[in-house]
């Protein structure tokens, strides 16, 4: 298990620390309640907390950081919801159907390289011009719609485009 998520895992009592997973839950932060003797568990957990019983068997304590250590490295990529939003980290922007289209295999492959043929292809197939100046110009607006969640799309040139953050 990386030991840094164990850094970055909050030990909260559950209920006498209800404030702190109030703070955790506002600020994101990956937050694992210890439910104190005879206490119901939290009807509602967020994506980034979960809960245990004392005592904690050690390999139980271990699966459930490590489920925390996913769920955190879901939160640090992309995601783009079927309604059009794009989440990043803790913010969220609204992108077009083209936007949506051209910004899939970008967040598919997230820090690796796309091929400007491949985005040109996505083009053709919406009715959209697939030129390469038609292609610059839809970078160019995606460009500012993510520099608001704090992503760029940096041009390698001559081959195509990487999706990552600022």
């Amino acid at each position: 298990m990386n030991v840094d998520v164990k850094n970055r895992v909050k030990f909260v009592r559950w209920p006498a620390e209800r404030k702190i997973r109030e703070e955790c839950k506002a600020r994101g932060h990956l937050c694992l309640l210890v439910v104190e003797y005879g206490a119901s568990p939290p009807e509602h957990l967020s994506l980034y907390e979960d809960w245990v019983r004392p005592p904690i068997v050690q390999e139980d304590l271990q699966a459930r950081l490590r489920q925390l250590e996913h769920r955190a490295v879901l939160k640090s990529k992309p995601v783009v919801d079927p309604t059009g939003i794009l989440y990043f980290e803790d913010s969220s922007v609204t992108l077009s159907l083209t936007q949506c289209e051209m910004l899939a295999p970008l967040v598919d492959r997230y820090g690796q390289i796309i091929y400007r043929t491949e985005l040109r292809e996505i083009l053709k197939k919406s009715g959209s011009s697939s030129s390469s100046n038609a292609l610059d110009l839809h970078v160019m607006r995606l460009r500012r719609r993510l520099q608001i969640v704090g992503l760029a799309v940096r041009n390698v040139w001559g081959r195509g485009f990487v999706l990552e953050p600022i």
